[in-house]
């Protein structure tokens, strides 16, 4: 009985695990199969570049403001 409990255990991680990297790497929705061909992963990680590029605009808009000078009112 222990063999076919490792056989089951193992099939059904083999299919899991087969389903997440399908899903990781398999096309976006709605996507056509051309040059601007882009898989879920990199469509993930162009959105993360983009946040990561709007995130530090706003960090260096607020460094500049940060850096000039405050009028004295003393």
């Amino acid at each position: 009985m222990g063999r076919v409990l490792s056989f089951l255990f193992g099939a059904t991680l083999g299919v899991v695990a087969a389903t997440v990297v399908t899903y990781l790497f398999g096309p976006a929705h709605n996507t056509t199969f051309d040059q601007h061909y882009r898989s879920r992963w990199n469509q993930a990680l162009a959105d993360g570049r983009q946040a990561a590029d709007e995130h530090e605009a706003a960090l260096r808009q607020q460094l500049a403001a940060a850096k000039q000078p405050r009028p004295n009112n003393l």
